[in-house]
């Protein structure tokens, strides 16, 4: 029994602590909606109801006005809203509907005018709702406008370098729809990528490892962005770069969705330069993201739901690569394939190109000046003397291992100014030169020789 009691009010302590803290939840995902009441005079009306109506869900949010006539309706989701304000002796005021967005203290002030109560009065000289309440500098971005906004790889975190001061020095790492174990994020206002905090319908969104961001709404679902560059509240915290903060979605009195397929495949690109040069195919690729969004009400007017699903396939098959090596022959130091036309009685390769001035063209073994020669072998460290038929015949020096001599005071290496003697290939100075092959190109590397001393 007496175990039984001390569970209780264990438990009553908790659920009031729990409750107590609810009201002082921090990194609100919602918005408010604040004025003041005032008669034809200018001066504050004490009591009076004021309703605020999502006119999408017909949920009601009500407030009474104090002895200064200020009203504060908290805590508001983000939607579009009529505001209607009543007291006795006054005609009731109805505001046209406008929309709330997040973080947004939108102040509506009412001056009501003398009448009875039953009849109503449509305000429609407001002057344009702006953030007078807060000095946060934001950036908002809405569901409709981030659906028409071109996101290649559907990330979200890319409608960040929308913000001023947010830049990324490596736009292509958002690479993928998710960024939950890689990918890029901004840079904000100087500060490094890990010093954001991410925000997903007021909860941490950030991975305990690197900073990374834990889930990746689709786009699709994304009630409303917001970027917090400068300025937040107090009720922010963990940044030193900026705040993303990002509310799903809801359902509405109505049913609403929508479906989707967004590929990329290689049938519809351009081959790259490279392979282009290389004479190779287009690089496979099969790149595909789909998924929907379904929502409506429960209990209308009170109860809603909603559904999202995305699902990504990203397939990079392999492709045809060409690797150049060197042939049997070439490693015996025989070069007289690369020359198509052959050699002449001194072993010169026939090959020409025209000079630079030269518009004719060249026939095999040409004399100069307008046709030059071209996919000969020459010897840099004797004089660029021809190889006779590009066939390499000094003997090359083979590197000897090295040894250590002891001295009483420290082991000394040493390296003698000797080079292996190799061939370097002479291209004519043309505006229409023919390419080598970069296997041939490795001909003019210079290996030293190390030795002892």
């Amino acid at each position: 029994m007496h175990r039984s009691i001390s569970f209780a009010v264990v438990l009553l302590l908790f659920v009031a602590i729990v409750g107590s803290l609810a009201p002082l939840s921090a990194q609100e995902i919602t918005a408010a909606i604040v004025g003041t009441v005032t008669d034809p005079s200018g001066a504050p009306i004490s009591g009076a109801s004021v309703t605020a109506t999502d006119t999408e869900r017909g949920t009601v949010w009500t407030a009474k006005t104090n002895d200064a006539g200020v009203y504060n309706l908290p805590r508001v989701p983000v939607g579009n809203y009529t505001v209607k304000v009543s007291a006795p002796g006054f005609q009731t005021a109805v505001h046209p509907p406008f929309t709330l967005v997040l973080n947004q203290t939108a102040p509506i002030d009412v001056q009501m005018k003398m009448g009875k109560v039953t009849e109503t009065v449509e305000v429609t000289s407001t002057a344009p709702i702006l953030k007078t309440e807060t000095t946060q500098v934001d950036t908002i971005i809405d569901s409709a406008t981030n659906d028409r906004l071109p996101l290649a790889t559907r990330n979200y975190v890319e409608l960040t370098l929308l913000s001023p001061g947010s830049v990324s020095p490596d736009p292509t790492n958002f690479n993928n729809g998710d960024n939950t174990a890689n990918g890029a994020r901004p840079y904000i206002n100087g500060n490094r990528e890990q010093a954001n905090n991410f925000i997903l319908d007021g909860m941490d969104n950030n991975q305990v490892s690197d900073n990374l961001l834990g889930y990746t709404p689709a786009p699709d679902a994304i009630q409303e962005f917001n970027l917090i560059t400068q300025n937040a509240s107090a009720e922010f915290g963990n940044f030193q770069g900026g705040i993303i903060s990002t509310s799903i979605k809801s359902g509405t009195n109505s049913f609403h969705g929508d479906v989707w397929e967004f590929f990329r495949n290689d049938k519809l690109n351009s081959n790259s330069w490279e392979n282009r040069f290389g004479e190779a195919p287009r690089n496979p690729l099969r790149w595909n993201m789909f998924g929907g969004t379904i929502g409506g009400p429960v209990i209308k007017n009170k109860l809603f739901f909603f559904f999202d699903y995305q699902g990504q396939r990203f397939d990079h098959p392999s492709s045809t690569t060409f690797i150049n090596v060197f042939t049997n022959a070439e490693r015996q130091g025989n070069f007289g394939d690369i020359c198509a036309s052959g050699f002449d009685g001194s072993g010169i390769c026939n090959d020409r190109v025209p000079a630079a001035n030269f518009t004719g063209t060249c026939a095999a073994g040409a004399p100069g000046p307008n046709c030059l020669v071209t996919h000969q072998l020459y010897d840099p460290l004797h004089g660029n003397t021809a190889f006779a038929n590009n066939i390499i015949t000094r003997a090359t020096q083979r590197l000897r291992p090295l040894t250590r001599t002891s001295t009483t005071s420290r082991s000394t290496l040493t390296q003698p100014q000797r080079t292996t003697s190799l061939a370097a290939i002479r291209m004519p100075s043309s505006t229409t030169r023919r390419l080598i092959p970069l296997r041939y190109w490795a001909l003019a590397f210079r290996m030293p020789q190390l030795t002892t001393k």
